[in-house]
């Protein structure tokens, strides 16, 4: 072959190389794939993040503030994960529009200071940054932060996991992990403006605003919740997609029982949170034991008839949370130890549910077990809270004493198995009042009474303290501690009572999706700091000399096989 024609020949293929490459980008303007390989699927989008998407009507605008060359190396990569999230977004719907704003290009310290307070009015949350070394001092308020706009309507997005005790590297891995739930969330609340509303109820000595601000805070971000007493008015709940039961600690009224019956009967959901055992660790505060009776609050018919019995007992578990106990003296001053407190079982997910998935341990106190009763009702009864195995119950009256944590029970007699906590139930209810009100009641038109309920959902936990926020009450003002934190330990380790009660909630109003969102599985691996440091120069030389040894042998290659080739042509 001459060598024009092996020019042509070459010419001709890198044409058509060309011509494919233009052809796959035009195709690729117009249909977008991937293939993601990895075990929890993170370069992907969730199924309720791509629905929302597909169903935008309108321009959706993203302003972000979290931008600037100044940014921290951790922030740099929190920003670059946000860009790649917003071209996801873009990608399934070009209604998605997005830009990155510099706040740290205002020069002046007064209208950037202005703009600062703008952000925070609309619900931005700035972090204050230093930077310290042997020379200077540097102090930085950045936003991670957002707002969206949607038609006529703006709403922040604060994308910074910022949790008390936690390093900076682990607040952004988290925040990387968790930005698609940040950012799909205040989505889905401008495309469905309707927000659902949740009662807490009052009126029975239950756990007040302070004792479950973390969880009201908590559900606020997705439905409107009040307070609210019953005061046997008819009709009290109507507006109410469900209601929250949190400890009563007196007699609920025969009226109050009939009004919530017939809430349920005509759809309502209820959480339900309720002790049977009336036991405090505020009992021990002052002596050494005490005895746990039953708290007569009047809803055991209730529960039953539905299909639950709460029984009068407490239990123990080897698998405990942990309480300061005083060892010895020093200087005057006590010593203290963590000891094991078995009437505080550490509840870890089995994951048989979607509201028990992957959710961390949760804190309980003085629990008591429950059981399934009614077989032949047309109601599913699902556990979603269990003991260990290694558990027992102790049948009323128990004495709870202090002296377990000295001298701990022989661990063989923990061998009653599974303990139930929590129960999920689905299906038609009966009413509690069926065939016990007179017939003047029951065919009143202004009544309206039902006998049998509409399919509805309810769950009922025997620990009213899963949904209790420590509070620490300083002179006049009230600090409420995080929902689930340990008041002795409360860097222990996160609880999971938070996300139960929001899955739970979101369950019951039949937001599964909000679920599958929050709750998906992001592993987050982290470097080994130790082996870092041991072979953190040879994986550096390595990474930069091996990749150039390749490139240049690969030369080599082809320039012998070439000069083989063509060598013998030419001779």
């Amino acid at each position: 072959m001459k060598p024009t024609q092996i020019r042509n020949q070459h010419i001709f293929r890198l044409l058509i190389i060309l011509l494919l490459i233009v052809v796959i980008n035009f195709l690729g303007a117009f249909w977008y794939a991937r293939w993601d390989v990895t075990e929890d699927k993170r370069h992907s989008l969730s199924e309720t993040t791509t629905d929302m998407l597909k169903e935008l009507d309108d321009v959706m605008y993203i302003k972000v503030y979290l931008d600037g060359n100044e940014l921290p190396i951790g922030f740099r990569q929190l920003k670059r994960s946000v860009r790649e999230l917003l071209d996801d977004y873009h990608r399934y719907s070009h209604l998605v529009e997005y830009e990155f704003v510099d706040l740290s290009k205002e020069q002046d310290v007064n209208t950037r200071q202005e703009i600062y307070n703008q952000l925070q009015e609309k619900g931005l949350e700035p972090t204050q940054l230093e930077e310290r070394n042997s020379a200077s001092y540097k102090e930085q308020v950045i936003f991670p932060s957002a707002l969206i706009r949607y038609k006529e309507a703006e709403y922040p997005v604060n994308f910074l996991e910022n949790e008390r005790g936690s390093s900076t590297s682990s607040q952004i891995n988290k925040s990387i992990a968790r930005l698609e739930q940040h950012f799909t969330n205040a989505m889905l609340k401008l495309t469905n403006p309707e927000i659902k509303k949740v009662a807490f109820i009052e009126g029975h000595n239950e756990l007040d605003e302070y004792q479950t601000m973390g969880a009201m805070i908590a559900l606020s971000d997705y439905y409107q919740i009040e307070r609210l007493k019953i005061n046997g008015v008819l009709g009290a709940l109507d507006d109410y997609e469900a209601i929250v039961v949190a400890k009563p600690n007196s007699r609920v009224s025969e009226k109050d029982k009939f009004i919530i019956d017939q809430y349920i009967m005509n759809g309502g959901k209820a959480l339900w949170l309720v002790e049977w055992m009336q036991m405090d660790m505020d009992s021990l505060t002052n002596q050494y034991s005490s005895m746990a009776l039953i708290r007569d609050i009047n809803l055991d018919d209730l529960l039953f008839n539905y299909g639950v019995r709460i029984n009068p007992d407490l239990v123990q578990d080897l698998n405990c949370l942990s309480i300061p106990i005083t060892v010895n003296s020093q200087d005057g001053k006590p010593q203290f130890e963590p000891r094991a407190w078995f009437f505080f079982p550490a509840i870890l997910s089995d994951n048989s549910h979607l509201i028990n998935r992957n959710i961390s341990v949760l804190r309980t106190q003085f629990v008591s077990s429950i059981d399934p009763v009614n077989p032949d009702m047309r109601v599913t009864k699902t556990p979603i809270l269990r003991s260990s195995e290694f558990s027992r119950s102790l049948s009323v009256p128990v004495n709870v004493s202090l002296g377990i944590v000295r001298n701990p029970p022989d661990p063989r007699s923990f061998n009653q198995g599974e303990k139930t906590f929590a129960m999920l139930l689905e299906g038609e209810f009966p009413s509690n009042f069926d065939m016990r009100i007179p017939p003047e009641i029951s065919m009143n038109d202004d009544i309206n009474f039902k006998s049998v309920s509409v399919p509805t959902k309810q769950i009922v936990v025997s620990d009213g303290d899963v949904i209790r926020n420590f509070v620490r009450i300083v002179g006049d003002r009230h600090e409420p501690f995080q929902l689930g934190e340990d008041r002795y330990y409360q860097n222990q380790f996160t609880p999971g009572n938070k996300e139960f009660i929001l899955n739970s909630m979101n369950y019951l109003c039949g937001d599964e999706a909000l679920i599958e969102l929050r709750m998906r599985e992001l592993k987050l691996r982290t470097l080994d700091r130790t082996k870092v440091m041991d072979r953190g120069l040879f994986w550096a030389v390595f990474n930069s000399v091996v990749p150039i040894i390749l490139i240049v042998l690969f030369g080599l290659i082809v320039f012998f096989v070439r000069k083989q080739k063509y060598g013998k042509h030419k001779s």
